[in-house]
């Protein structure tokens, strides 16, 4: 009996100390999650310091090739392609060659993608009496080189397709006032009229010598380089308040470019919106590393080159550029995913600027239209330019003659936009003067 009672014990016993056991493997099990998990917990710790890591190689590495631009006081050849002085290929993996769309950093620490135009596409064999600089003789094999491009990029030369004009892009002014424009070109432009720039920001002789000069360039050096990214405003790549604060810009105040924040080519930075035509020319001139070349705005051939090098070297489709851009334009009707860590959002609700993560809502979902830092998402990248369709409208440096009311000098579209309405390679219409939040440009360098 005392046997019996004594077994009924110990299976007591034990089934209260199999219960315990659970409980306390329940409770550490608890523990090692909370441990392992959750804000503070070693998987979230252990991922920080992975993408802080990550991001301090980048930054050493960006910082090296910067300092080997620096030191490239001359002209150099990679993968086939002239680098200008103050410039340095990145070497990275995907960005090396033409095919994969190579990318250089300059000394300022600007990154730039070469767009190559086949010299096969263009006249053989031809001489000039000044090289890169400008010259009356020279301007018949300019022109024969310009025939010869446009006809390459038809495609896109006349904006979104069935855009319905056979554009030429050339000087203009705009001379009017805010209430009563007179857009003004080289057909009726005054002898004093010439010397003025309240259009691009150049004067009819500075226009054609920087046109020359591009067109040289590009057939010498078969191709040009353009900013990777949209031109953003200088000291805001970060999330903190300093870098927020300096993401506006008053439309109401002239851009004063002795004392305005200085336009960058770089990830992360917010769009340099609210410039003129003129103040955009401006801020992008200053962007060159070096005096042997220039910077300016795109003139149209370029847009149009840049997008028959997508669809070239990119296979991106005709259509994905000339017709409907969703697949990889930022636009008011598209969802994103947010992929940079230093990525930032300016809402159209409240018109400020704060950190984003995740996905951009389109304006269906979040009840508002959100523009994007630059490079926040790895969608809008094709040969490692990023946001050339969507985003900001971007300023070039030419009027449109079938419209005489309007110069035809934004391409791109904007986040304010239907991403079916305005694809990338479209022509849109708007005064030299407009400055507003939907309106930056990106810079060429020849």
């Amino acid at each position: 009996m005392k046997k019996e009672q004594l077994n009924q014990t110990n299976k007591g016993i034990t089934l209260i100390a199999l219960v315990i056991t659970i409980i306390v493997l329940l409770i550490l099990a608890s523990v090692s999650i909370a441990t392992l998990t959750g804000d503070n917990g070693i998987l979230t710790k252990a991922q920080t310091a992975k993408e802080r890591n990550d991001a301090a190689e980048k930054e050493e590495t960006q910082k090296l090739i910067q300092a080997e631009a620096n030191m490239n006081f001359e002209e150099t050849e990679y993968n086939g392609v002239t680098i200008p002085a103050g410039m340095a290929p990145t070497r990275k993996e995907g960005e090396s060659t033409i095919a994969e769309g190579l990318v250089a950093v300059d000394k300022n620490g600007n990154e730039w993608v070469w767009i190559e135009v086949p010299k096969s596409e263009m006249p053989s064999d031809l001489t000039f009496t000044n090289e890169m600089g400008y010259s009356e003789a020279d301007q018949k094999n300019c022109e024969d080189i310009t025939t010869a491009l446009k006809e390459y990029a038809k495609s896109y030369t006349e904006g979104k397709k069935g855009q319905g004009y056979n554009w030429i892009d050339e000087w203009y002014l705009d001379i009017g006032t805010s209430d009563n424009h007179n857009v003004v070109t080289e057909k009726t432009a005054t002898s004093e009229q010439k010397k003025l720039d309240t259009g691009c920001g150049l004067t009819l002789n500075e226009y054609k010598e920087t046109y020359q000069k591009m067109i040289k360039s590009v057939y010498k050096n078969g191709g040009f380089w353009i900013g990777r990214y949209e031109a953003g405003i200088e000291g805001t790549t970060g999330t903190d308040e300093e870098s927020l604060k300096l993401g506006r810009i008053s439309s109401s105040a002239k851009i004063d470019i002795s004392t305005s924040p200085k336009a960058i080519s770089q990830k992360d930075a917010i769009p340099y919106n609210y410039v003129t035509c003129s103040e955009a020319q401006k801020l992008a001139n200053e962007m060159t590393p070096d005096s042997s070349r220039t910077s300016s705005l795109l003139f149209g051939i370029q847009w149009d080159l840049v997008c028959k090098f997508l669809e070239v070297r990119g296979g991106v489709p005709q259509a994905d550029i000339n017709a409907d851009s969703k697949n990889w334009g930022n636009y008011a009707n598209v969802d994103l995913d947010i992929t940079s860590n230093n990525a930032k959002g300016y809402s159209s609700k409240d018109k400020t600027w704060n950190k984003i993560s995740g996905k951009k809502l389109s304006h269906d979902n979040n009840g508002a239209d959100t523009l994007l830092s630059t490079g926040a998402s790895e969608t809008t990248k094709r040969l490692n330019i990023y946001d050339l369709a969507g985003n900001e409208y971007e300023w070039t440096l030419e009027h449109a003659t079938a419209d005489t009311d309007y110069p035809r000098s934004g391409r791109g579209g904007s986040f304010y936009n239907d991403r079916s309405a305005i694809p990338s390679s479209y022509r849109s219409y708007f005064y030299a003067t407009t400055a507003n939040d939907y309106y930056s440009f990106r810079p060429a360098l020849y």
